[in-house]
C-alpha cells in the first residue's frame, strides 16, 4: 500500500510542476502578489483560468492572490464610501450647526422679547399699585371733605334753628328756599351754595 501511496505521490507532484512550468510560459504577473510570492520576492505569474500562481500550483498550496488583489479592490471600495460617508456626514454637521445658529439667534430674540414683557408687566403692576393708593387717598380726602361739610352743615343749620328763625326775612339773606328740616334731603343745601 505505501508504493501506491508513494506512486499516487510522484504522480501529483509531476502534474503540478508541468501545470507551474505551463503557467509561467503562459501566465501573466498577478495585480498582487499573494502572500508566498511576495514573501519570498518571486514574480507571482497567473494564468486567466487559474485561481492559483504557478508557486502555488508547484507547491499544492493554496493562493491568496487572487483574495488579496480582490480583498484590495473590497477596501478602496469601501474606503471610496467611507470618503463619500464622511463627506455627507460633515455636510450633514455643517447644516445642523447652521440650523443650531439660527434657533439660537431665535432663542436670543425671544428671551429678549420676554424680558422687555417682564419689565413692562413689572412696571404696569408699579403704576397700578401707586394708581390705586391715589385713588384710595383721594376717596380717603373726599370721605373726610364730605364729613366735614356735612358736620358743618348740621352745625349750621342747629344754630339757625336756635336762633328761631320765625320771623327772618331768609329770601333777603339767600335761603329763601333753604330746608330748615335737618332731617329733610332735598339738595338745601346745593341751591344755599348756588344762591352764595
Amino acid at each position: 500500500m505505501s508504493s501506491r501511496v508513494s506512486k499516487r505521490s510522484a504522480r501529483k507532484t509531476e502534474e503540478r510542476k508541468f501545470l507551474s512550468e505551463l503557467v509561467e510560459s503562459s501566465g501573466t504577473a498577478a495585480d498582487m502578489p499573494c502572500s508566498y510570492c511576495f514573501k519570498h520576492r518571486k514574480e507571482c505569474l497567473m494564468a486567466d483560468d487559474s485561481a492559483r500562481c504557478s508557486e502555488c500550483i508547484r507547491r499544492g498550496r493554496s493562493c491568496d492572490g487572487t483574495r488579496v488583489a480582490s480583498s484590495l479592490r473590497k477596501l478602496i471600495s469601501q474606503e471610496k464610501k467611507l470618503d463619500e460617508d464622511e463627506e455627507k456626514a460633515g455636510e450633514d454637521l455643517l447644516k445642523l450647526h447652521e440650523e443650531l445658529a439660527a434657533l439660537q439667534a431665535r432663542m436670543a430674540v425671544a428671551a429678549g422679547r420676554l424680558s422687555r414683557i417682564r419689565k413692562t408687566k413689572t412696571k404696569v403692576k408699579e403704576r397700578r399699585a401707586t394708581e390705586f393708593r391715589r385713588g384710595i387717598r383721594g376717596l380717603e380726602s373726599e370721605d373726610a371733605l364730605s364729613e366735614e361739610l356735612s358736620r358743618r352743615e348740621d352745625a349750621v343749620s342747629g344754630e339757625l334753628q336756635s336762633l328761631n328763625p320765625e320771623g327772618l326775612d331768609w329770601e333777603s339773606l339767600g335761603l329763601g328756599g333753604f330746608d330748615f328740616d335737618p332731617f329733610s334731603v332735598d339738595g338745601s343745601a346745593s341751591e344755599v351754595a348756588g344762591h352764595s
